[in-house]
């Protein structure tokens, strides 16, 4: 007679027995038996085949073992928009982040239905960047505007998406407009002003196809199809001068100064913009030297504020100028360069512009012999800039020695 318990049977014949009658109590299929002979190896993996199998999956979720040993988990959720099927996916490095951009782009698709992708919505046009950017852009110089705008109204632009924007679409407008007769250094301002605002928008975001700027404006540049504006050394001659002060001081009706504008703006080396700038506080008159705000810049537009050197003549004048209010020239620059147009239409004088009387001044200082350091502590120009381009030197001596209109303009002297 066999017992239970006898030695023969074993330990395990005993748990085995216990294990089947405590699963026939249990409902459902009876578990099958790991026989005495399985490794414990076997049993583990089993084991976790059973917990894999489970446990709960996560809805849209896939888990992603990365070579590192770290575990990501990408989302996706599919939808259909106009019949076309697309999706959402992020990758997340743990379940918690997961599941909760789950959760909330699944109540925003309950609410607001399938997002539209990027290139189904309604990408902005070139024509939007250009308006985007006049709105915007509280600093930009009246010239400037005007280009935008005509480049905001141009068909093209109007409809191109910045998203299908091309190198083609950049160089053949820039030849449209040299064929409608515009100089190359005219489209070279604008196709400036229009790559400047694109870059300016990508860098904001739009969808702009990368390097297309770049790539355009180096064909441009290459095959000349825009150019830099050519270096130009007109100056006047003392007769032009004597004929258009003559003609400034005899028009009784004009209200501006401008015989005196000219002179000071040739003593001075100041541009017409600078010149209806400066202060009276900005002045020191013990070391003749005064602040220019706003002193134009190849990059700096607003705030480079330099001090120059005021040579005698240019002290003289501001010195007959009366101190009311805070600007010693209180004239709006478009009116005086208006009144300087007229006055050489009048006469004629052919192709003589406000902005050569800076040339003219500081040319005259090179021929009074004067140091490259000296005429830049008087015109502000930085060392290594751009001085040379004004310095038309043509005679040595002061061509201003026993001029005339200096006491002219100072003292309202009448010939």
């Amino acid at each position: 007679m066999t017992y239970p318990h006898s030695p023969s049977n074993g330990t395990h014949d005993l748990l085995a027995r216990i294990t089947r009658d405590q699963a026939a109590k249990l409902p459902g299929p009876a578990l099958e038996m790991t026989p005495a002979t399985t490794s414990p190896a076997t049993v583990g993996k089993a084991r976790d085949a059973t917990m894999k199998a489970t446990k709960k999956k996560e809805p849209n979720t896939t888990v992603i073992q990365n070579s590192d040993g770290t575990t990501s988990y990408r989302v996706q959720i599919r939808g259909r928009v106009h019949g076309k099927q697309h999706s959402l996916c992020r990758t997340f490095s743990t379940l918690t982040l997961a599941r909760a951009w789950r959760k909330r782009t699944t109540a925003e698709i309950e609410l607001n239905g399938f997002p539209a992708p990027e290139t189904e919505q309604a990408a902005p046009t070139v024509a939007d960047i250009i308006h985007a950017r006049l709105d915007k852009d509280k600093k930009i110089e009246r010239s400037a505007k005007q280009y935008l705008r005509y480049l905001s109204k141009h068909p093209l632009w109007i409809s191109k998406r910045c998203s299908d924007l091309t190198v083609a679409d950049l160089v053949d407008f820039a030849e449209l407009m040299v064929s409608e007769d515009r100089e190359p250094q005219t489209v070279a301002g604008y196709m400036s002003l229009l790559s400047t605002t694109l870059k300016r928008a990508r860098k904001r975001g739009a969808h702009i196809p990368p390097q297309v700027v770049e790539d355009g404006m180096d064909i441009l540049w290459e095959e000349h199809i825009i150019a830099r504006s050519s270096k130009r050394d007109r100056r006047p001659t003392l007769d032009e001068l004597d004929k258009i002060l003559s003609a400034a001081e005899a028009n009784k009706r004009q209200k501006l100064p401008l015989a005196k504008l000219i002179v000071f703006a040739i003593f001075s080396t100041r541009r017409l913009g600078e010149i209806c700038r400066l202060r009276w506080c900005d002045l020191n008159e013990v070391e003749s030297k005064i602040l220019v705000r706003d002193m134009k810049h190849p990059r700096k537009k607003k705030g480079n504020n330099v001090t120059v050197t005021l040579p005698d003549e240019a002290m003289r004048i501001i010195r007959s100028m009366p101190r009311e209010g805070a600007f010693i020239f209180p004239f709006n620059p478009r009116s005086v360069g208006t009144a300087f147009r007229r006055q050489r239409d009048i006469i004629p004088i052919v192709d003589l512009r406000f902005h050569d009387l800076r040339h003219e001044g500081i040319s005259w200082l090179f021929e009074m012999g004067e140091t490259d350091y000296f005429v830049r502590q008087i015109s502000g120009h930085e060392p290594g800039g751009c001085l040379a381009r004004y310095a038309h030197v043509r005679n040595k001596g002061n061509k201003f020695a026993n001029w005339c209109w200096l006491d002219r303009v100072i003292h309202g002297i009448c010939a």
